[in-house]
Parts: structure tokens; C-alpha cells; sequence
């Protein structure tokens, strides 16, 4: 078996070397890249957090006019595409069944929500909290 080979567990573990995120060159091979490791990933799943946060606030501002417009709604829409996609992201290093990665992602998504889920939710006063308009997968 190929010591470099990125280890693909189909059940929850702890054990983080030759652990792959998402892409074959982010591997774990030490106790130093996983704690990198988390640390990325809680800064990206606080920015997914940011990000839903600035695209609500984005969408809130176009009006009745401009939502007609039809390069308005590509732009939201592209976004919105990007926000789904980040989102997937997330979900697929979920997936990896690693606690310290998942960890990770469920510590940056409440960080996140903590510094921009109350913002989002005075912008959606019409809904009730906790609901968006995206699709999140974490």
C-alpha cells in the first residue's frame, strides 16, 4: 500500500494522518498541519458565515425596480451559486468523517454566526430566525 495515498475513512475517527481535504495537495501528515488545518477551516467557515451575511444584506438592498433588472438578478444569482458552492465545500470535509475537521467546521459556523447570524436576521425581520434564504449544507 502507497504510504502517500490519502486514507479514506467510511466511519467517524479521530485519527487525522494521510487525512486528504477535498483536494489531493491538502493532506494531514502531521500533528502541526492538522492544527493548520483547523485553523483554515474555521477561518473559511467563519468567511461562508460572512459571506451568507453579505449576500442577504446585497439581495435586501435591490429593490422591486431593480430585481426586474435582468443583470441584477445574474449577479444575485452567481452568488447565490458561489454560496452553494461553499457550502458543498464544507459538506464535503464533513464528510471526511474526521472529529477534528468536523469539529472545525461546527466551531468556525458558530464563530461566524455569533458575529454575523444576528446581523442577518435584523435583515430578515420578515422571517423567523435561524431561516435564510440559501442553502446551507453545515
Amino acid at each position: 500500500m502507497d504510504m502517500d495515498m490519502c486514507s479514506m475513512n467510511m466511519s467517524f475517527t479521530w485519527s487525522y494522518k494521510n487525512t486528504c481535504i477535498i483536494f489531493d495537495w491538502w493532506k494531514i501528515k502531521s500533528l502541526t498541519g492538522l492544527i493548520l488545518s483547523c485553523l483554515t477551516l474555521i477561518l473559511i467557515s467563519i468567511s461562508y458565515e460572512w459571506f451568507r451575511y453579505r449576500l442577504q444584506l446585497y439581495n435586501s438592498k435591490l429593490t422591486n425596480v431593480s430585481r426586474s433588472n435582468p443583470n441584477q438578478r445574474a449577479h444575485s444569482s452567481v452568488l447565490y451559486g458561489i454560496q452553494v458552492g461553499f457550502s458543498f465545500m464544507l459538506m464535503l470535509v464533513f464528510m471526511t468523517y474526521n472529529g477534528w475537521l468536523m469539529l472545525s467546521v461546527i466551531t468556525g459556523a458558530s464563530l461566524g454566526h455569533y458575529w454575523f447570524g444576528y446581523k442577518q436576521q435584523i435583515t430578515q425581520s420578515n422571517n423567523p430566525p435561524l431561516l435564510g434564504d440559501s442553502m446551507a449544507c453545515h
